[in-house]
């Protein structure tokens, strides 16, 4: 058996998340082994360049400021949580944004050239950056 993979399907990359920090949201630099066969080295440079970028916007969002804490006693402290809390967006959720259009950039601009597509880490459950493959360079 050959793959269990229905052809239509196009062949998915996964770069796995880094935990040597513990659980800080970071992914590995380096792209799957498997994944230099089937793309360019400028294509693979180009990925290594996009997850450190990735990590750097999920380090951001992470980082403990003042902001970050104003906004979690502001939520236990007081009913924003009910009626104010849902409309504003949080740190983290800004950095979330920042990154979809981020990768959404990436993906029409420069991967899309090299017949890749990333997908959002969070439709993933943050656990690894998925590649999909469109062609073969």
């Amino acid at each position: 058996m050959a793959s269990a993979r229905p052809d239509s399907q196009p062949p998915r990359f996964f770069i796995q998340r880094d935990y040597t920090m513990g659980t800080v949201v970071q992914f590995e630099k380096q792209p799957p082994a498997d994944l230099s066969s089937k793309v360019t080295q400028d294509a693979l440079h180009v990925l290594s360049d996009t997850v450190e970028h990735i990590n750097s916007i999920f380090e951001e969002a992470e980082a403990l400021d003042g902001a970050a804490y104003l906004e979690g006693c502001l939520a236990c402290l007081t009913l924003c949580t009910y009626y104010v809390w849902p409309c504003v967006q949080t740190k983290y959720e800004k950095a979330m944004h920042k990154l979809a259009v981020y990768l959404e950039t990436q993906n029409s601009t420069v991967f899309r050239q090299h017949g890749m597509r990333l997908v959002h880490p969070m439709e993933r459950g943050l656990r690894v950056i998925e590649i999909v493959l469109l062609r073969s360079s």
